[in-house]
């Protein structure tokens, strides 16, 4: 009953909208898996999931660096 209770109440819509805004900025051509029929397609479904969830790291860019990087 206390799934419900939260489901329904104000931090349930924070947590539906956050999961929304994860998965719009997430479900582009070729980051949106495939089917369920092999391991290569679960651990991207896997990967989809992980960046639907954590979808706020991906706005971080950090302005600091700890040496110099040539390619």
């Amino acid at each position: 009953m206390g799934f419900l209770n939260t489901l329904f109440s104000r931090r349930g819509l924070l947590i539906a909208i956050y999961v929304l805004i994860g998965i719009f900025l997430n479900t582009a051509a070729p980051h949106l898996p495939g089917s369920l029929n092999s391991a290569a397609s679960l651990h991207s479904w896997g990967q989809y999931i992980i960046s639907v969830l954590f979808w706020p790291l991906g706005l971080w860019h950090p302005i600091f660096t700890l040496g110099k990087w040539t390619p």
